[in-house]
């Protein structure tokens, strides 16, 4: 359970270094550029230490695929879902991944969760929607439209069922698979296909332009703390932790991100991120009694 809590809160700070580049580069640039560095760093670890090779073709497919379907395919729906329908609709929707890993998980592992499980991500899921919701926050109002799209809904769906699948096809491999090739595979994964699809469309070749060695130092420490460190802990807390519960602490980014909005960004923070805040680790309390 901490070493998904601390690849949460890793991405939170991440997060927050990530916004001025996101804005000059793009969304996908930026993370196009942190896929390829963590894996490449990643592989280059795994390579030079004794034993810690390359594994089998079976779990390098799923570990591949892994990284396709929860860094790629996942982000991409997600931007879609943010851009039809909003930040806050497209988050909520979001949210679901927790669910549907944890429903999943059932057939294809046999992990049966226990009531106070479920209430726990429950609560967790609650606590991160409040603070999600919060309109005295500043970021979560910036982008989309305001009407309730099918095909955003669709994406924002899709991208809580790419998350899930993600953590499930890794999470198989990864009981075989020592931890830094695994983590090495699913970025370089992600990022030949992040490169592919931005190729295939005019824009997304433009945007590629604007990755310049110059803004490399801006992505450095922010790569290095959101994708190297924090992928290992995640990568660890899902090979050790059931599925279902690794999806729902993986989610609580937006709580560790509070204290750096509120203190070091400025934003407005109300009732209902306090709440959603307490909530959450209300809902951390019950998993770890669990």
């Amino acid at each position: 359970m901490l070493s998904c809590l601390i690849a949460a809160a890793l991405w939170a700070v991440a997060l927050s270094l990530f916004r001025d580049p996101i804005r000059r580069i793009g969304t996908d640039t930026v993370n196009l550029f942190k896929c390829t560095v963590g894996g490449t760093v990643f592989l280059a670890a795994a390579w030079s230490i004794p034993g810690t090779g390359l594994p089998a073709t079976g779990d390098s497919t799923w570990l591949a695929l892994s990284g396709v379907v929860g860094m790629a395919v996942g982000d991409v729906l997600l931007f879609v879902a943010v851009r039809e329908i909003g930040v806050q609709r497209a988050l909520i929707l979001f949210n679901a991944a927790p669910v549907i890993t944890g429903l999943a998980a059932i057939g294809i592992y046999g992990e049966h969760l226990t009531a106070l499980n479920w209430l726990g991500i429950a609560v967790i899921l609650a606590g991160i929607t409040l603070v999600e919701t919060d309109p005295l926050r500043g970021s979560v109002s910036f982008e989309g439209q305001q009407g309730l799209a099918f095909w955003g809904v669709l994406a924002g769906l899709g991208a809580a069922a790419g998350q899930s699948a993600g953590i499930l096809l890794a999470r198989g491999p990864l009981q075989r698979v020592d931890l830094l090739p695994a983590s090495g595979l699913r970025l370089s994964a992600a990022a030949v296909a992040l490169a592919a699809f931005m190729l295939l469309h005019r824009q997304g070749r433009q945007r590629l332009r604007r990755l310049r060695p110059a803004s490399w130092p801006r992505l450095a420490l922010p790569t290095l703390l959101g994708t190297v460190i924090a992928i290992y802990f995640m990568m660890r807390g899902i090979r050790d932790v059931p599925a279902g519960i690794a999806a729902a602490l993986l989610a609580t980014t937006p709580i560790f991100a509070l204290p750096i909005t509120r203190f070091f960004l400025a934003e407005g923070i109300g009732p209902r991120s306090v709440a959603g805040t307490l909530l959450s680790v209300a809902g951390v309390i019950l998993l770890g009694a669990s």
